[in-house]
């Protein structure tokens, strides 16, 4: 007899197993760097007052606790079975560090 309340799950993704994988060595690689960065950047404000250096500060005081919560909660995800979630925690520290960057480099003179 089959049991009514059993429900199949889907087979979880190999390629998002190998996904969170390589995503949680380079977030443990990048850690560092990223916490360096982070606490270095208070020299910044002694540059004057602009809001692109307040940007800055913004994601480059952020960017350590995203580098840790995107994988962390990428793991939960997966664990969860939500593929999507897990994809787009995986590829948020990248995204958060792009957006820093493409500010910085798109934004002519420090005007913002």
């Amino acid at each position: 007899m089959t049991d009514a309340n059993a429900t199949v799950k889907p087979p979880r993704s190999r390629l998002l197993l190998i996904g969170l994988i390589v995503g949680t060595i380079a977030a443990a690689l990048a850690i560092l760097p990223v916490f360096v960065m982070a606490t270095m950047s208070v020299m910044v404000a002694a540059s004057g007052s602009s809001p692109l250096i307040f940007t800055f500060l913004t994601f480059a005081w952020s960017l350590p606790f995203v580098v840790v919560v995107g994988p962390v909660g990428a793991w939960v995800a997966y664990a969860l079975r939500r593929e999507r979630t897990a994809w787009v925690l995986l590829f948020w520290p990248a995204v958060w560090a792009a957006i820093m960057f493409g500010i910085l480099f798109l934004v002519p003179d420090g005007v913002a």
